[in-house]
């Protein structure tokens, strides 16, 4: 049951924050509903975090902090069939997306549903970052850092920024598993640590260089 209930709360945070932004529409208005969000769903974790036996609490520790090291093959079996399913789905939704990329009024004048489009990859979304955050707890940055990367190198068309973005994530979260077993002698840091270690800054430029393009 524990993948079904990760999916069903991302699908119903992922449309909370759309069905705002919908109805509010400003730049600022998905980001701060997405902060929002984060804090009432680590209000309510950490509720459970209070309630729950010591035993519990160690493994909502570990899952909250991330980890890979207890990844089951047949864990690692539901999270390959979930990705194949969705890569498949996206690359057939690739022009598509390419075209949204360039806005709503040009991907509309190429007969691109917006909305429709926009409803489904919505749902993919959730459910692969649902599938994979349940069983390996929230190790986060790596959707962030991972696209842009990939998008520096093999630009906008989605044909070749989806498999980019796969690779260019598998390749962040190897390295930082590294990281998290080399950084300290005979101690692992949790994954999830350094991740955030290295996505902080890069999100803080990713910031800063959009501030200054406004400004120029």
């Amino acid at each position: 049951m524990t993948p079904l209930f990760a999916f069903v709360f991302s699908l119903l945070s992922a449309f909370l924050i759309y069905g705002v932004s919908k109805l509010i529409r400003a730049r600022s208005t998905i980001l701060l509903m997405g902060i929002a969000v984060n804090f009432l769903f680590s209000s309510l974790n950490a509720a459970i975090h209070y309630f729950v036996s010591d035993q519990v609490l160690r493994t909502l520790t570990n899952w909250s902090q991330g980890s890979i090291l207890g990844a089951t093959y047949q864990e690692i079996g539901m999270v390959a069939l979930v990705l194949a399913l969705a890569i498949a789905l996206l690359l057939q939704d690739s022009w598509r997306l390419t075209a949204l990329s360039m806005g709503d009024a040009t991907a509309q004048s190429l007969g691109v549903q917006v909305q429709t489009l926009r409803t489904r990859t919505l749902v993919i979304t959730a459910l692969i970052t649902s599938i994979a955050v349940c069983f390996v707890g929230t190790i986060g940055f790596v959707g962030l850092v991972a696209p842009y990367i990939a998008k520096a190198v093999v630009g906008e068309d989605q044909r070749f920024l989806v498999p980019a973005s796969l690779m260019t994530g598998a390749l962040f979260l190897s390295v930082s598993s590294v990281a998290s077993k080399s950084l300290l002698a005979n101690r692992q840091i949790p994954i999830g640590i350094v991740t955030a270690l290295i996505g902080v800054p890069f999100l803080m430029a990713l910031v800063l260089r959009g501030h200054a393009r406004r400004i120029i």
